[in-house]
């Protein structure tokens, strides 16, 4: 019998499982976002033990009219700040499987859309299992970036 719980997405994968991470790009020495800096992703063993089959990014829209999500502290990463940002993969043997994903590439733009901010959501199919704590997020050292304090990327992570 097949089991009616199950969604599926863009990438066909059955997915029973979903769990949104924020990963903050601050420290306390430094609570504006820098380029050249690695911010490591928090630990999550959820993550960890299960097979991702799909990451989603969740991004403010620059107006503020419309966002995707905000959190009640934090700026959640604008629109902006995402085309110069890209994330680094490791696995559990500490090798990249996924190496410079340009944060952007992980939503798009609705190409039917006469306004150039509307997000149309995608859930881009990486397959494989990730090291939370090993995982991280950049700026290329020759990034221009505003100087924006404590602000969080939101992924989306779906798995089984």
């Amino acid at each position: 019998m097949k089991n009616t719980n199950l969604e599926t997405f863009g990438n066909n994968y059955p997915t029973p499982k979903i769990k949104r991470i924020l990963i903050p790009l601050f420290t306390a020495e430094n609570p504006s976002i820098q380029s050249g800096l690695k911010y490591f992703f928090p630990e999550n063993p959820i993550i960890d033990k299960k097979t991702i089959v799909g990451i989603e990014a969740n991004i403010q829209i620059e107006s503020g009219i419309a966002g995707d999500i905000r959190d009640a502290i934090n700026s959640i990463v604008r629109q902006g700040v995402a085309d110069s940002l890209f994330l680094v993969f490791y696995n559990e043997n500490n090798e990249e499987i996924f190496y410079n994903v340009p944060l952007r590439s992980l939503f798009t733009i609705d190409p039917l859309s006469s306004n150039p901010n509307k997000l149309q959501k995608r859930i881009k199919p990486f397959t494989g299992k990730i090291k939370s704590r090993s995982c991280y997020a950049y700026f290329p050292a020759n990034a221009t970036i505003p100087p924006i304090e404590k602000i969080n990327i939101s992924l989306t992570f779906f798995y089984n």
